[in-house]
């Protein structure tokens, strides 16, 4: 017999439409403006506004703001009193806009490809060559033993090949642009570099490269002095030599790519007479409409089931349409909340006066949900008189002072940042040392709390600091 029984329990779901909001929402604003020309390519109902505001330069972004009449009309002040020092406001259109460098995305090993197919070499060495290329790792070198690579490339292209013949390939390899590539390791790349050069200093540090790798990188200078006769200005000679090198085969051509991408901020912040003023960075986008018109053409000229696609494009427009007015809004209630909350710190750019905040702060605040708050800020930059910022770098825990004040831990990074800088590099400050350090400050933080800091800031630990 059926035992039935009944149960009720809360489940949270999340609608598509609602996740194609929150991926949306965290566009910046050049993939915003990405977005909205692909849009307009795609959709034939979509059409841009005539305004001079559509012009759009690639090189410099404009900072002009939503006027306070036409934008601010509708959304809710934040302050309780009705008033804030935290205004939109207009900032002249020839402010200067600061740009930062962004990683290349594209392929770094796309031109090495395209080198094996000038090469005169016969079709099997070349597809031997393609397989190890595609075998780099993200630096370009090749951990693999090559008699495992033989095995690997006749299973793949179902065809026998020998040992020597990938020996082969690697070494043609190492000769194209950026030269090295298939070393095995750093120790094998740096060796690579300086094995054409036969002076005094280059021998001995082929020696030390190839003997004592792990020491030298390990800063066991004085393992290495005693064990190969070196005087300390030798060994400082050695050192220079080996750290003017390449660390890996693709850095030098990370450094010198020439097809590389930028962030402009999404947000203006400057200060004004007596308050901050802000605006965001939306200006430069093209304004966008449906275009009434062709769209009830369109409709009176073909069949149902081209009124359909129609319609489904016209459904797509106004979507993105108010979506970008909800975006800007969201933004706006954002930036005035984190002036709101972080005053001190932007009138000065001190971070010491960064205060703890974290994204349930704001989203309280403005009455949204944490992961909105989190898509406004991520990969969302503000110019401000100090310079640009991620905004994301300004969400913060809070660690207690022994006068029981509350400080963020940016402030602490701040201070072990200023320990390390004035340290003596001869003789490095330990964990445990800058631990001691920030307690007679006031800040009781544990050693480990040091450690996960100083990595945070990408600060080596002490052995690896240590210089002659």
């Amino acid at each position: 017999m059926l035992n039935l029984t009944q149960n009720t329990k809360q489940q949270l779901k999340i609608s598509s439409k609602q996740i194609q909001w929150l991926n949306f929402l965290q566009h910046s604003t050049l993939e915003l403006h990405t977005k909205i020309e692909e849009a307009l390519t795609e959709n034939p109902l979509l059409e841009l506004e005539e305004s001079p505001n559509n012009e759009f330069d690639d090189d410099v972004l404009n900072a002009s703001s939503l006027s306070e009449k036409s934008n601010f009309k509708d959304w809710d002040e934040i302050d309780e009193e009705g008033s804030s020092n935290y205004n939109f406001t207009e900032i002249n259109s020839g402010s200067s806009i600061e740009t930062l460098q962004l990683r290349q995305d594209t392929s770094l090993l796309d031109d090495v490809l395209e080198q094996i197919h000038h090469l005169n070499i016969s079709h099997k060495q070349a597809e031997i060559c393609r397989y190890i290329i595609h075998s780099l790792d993200e630096h370009g070198f090749l951990p693999y033993e090559s008699d495992d690579l033989a095995d690997d490339i006749s299973f793949a292209h179902n065809t026998f090949v020998e040992e020597s013949e990938v020996k082969e390939a690697i070494l043609l390899i190492q000769q194209l642009e950026p030269q090295g590539l298939a070393s095995k390791n750093p120790a094998s790349y740096l060796f690579f570099q300086l094995k054409n050069n036969f002076s005094s200093l280059a021998e001995k540090s082929k020696v030390i490269i190839a003997q004592y790798f792990q020491e030298f990188a390990n800063k066991q200078f004085d393992k290495i002095m005693r064990e190969l006769a070196l005087s300390e200005d030798e060994l400082q000679e050695i050192q220079k030599l080996i750290l003017s090198l390449n660390v890996h085969p693709l850095h030098a051509k990370l450094i010198t790519t020439s097809s590389q991408e930028y962030v402009v901020p999404d947000y203006i912040i400057i200060q004004g007479m007596n308050q901050l003023e802000a605006s965001l960075n939306s200006s430069s986008l093209p304004k966008i409409k449906i275009n009434e018109p062709v769209a009830k053409n369109l409709k009176q000229q073909f069949s149902q089931n081209a009124s359909s696609f129609i319609q489904q494009k016209v459904t797509q427009a106004e979507w993105l349409i108010q979506a970008i007015e909800q975006r800007e809004k969201t933004m706006q209630k954002v930036i005035k909340t984190i002036l709101r909350l972080q005053k001190e710190y932007f009138q000065s750019g001190d971070i010491q006066l960064l205060k703890p905040m974290i994204l349930k702060d704001v989203a309280q605040i403005i009455d949204m949900d944490i992961a909105t708050v989190s898509r406004v800020t991520s990969g969302k930059y503000a110019q401000t008189p100090f310079g640009l910022i991620h905004l994301k770098d300004l969400f913060s825990e809070a660690t207690q002072k022994e006068d029981g004040n509350w400080v963020s831990n940016k402030s602490i990074q701040q201070v072990i940042r200023e320990i390390i800088t004035s340290e003596n590099p001869k003789i490095p400050l330990s964990d445990s040392q800058i631990t001691d350090i920030l307690k007679e400050k006031g800040f009781p933080t544990a050693r480990r709390t040091v450690a996960k800091y100083r990595e945070q800031l990408g600060i080596l630990p002490a052995q690896l600091r240590k210089v002659l």
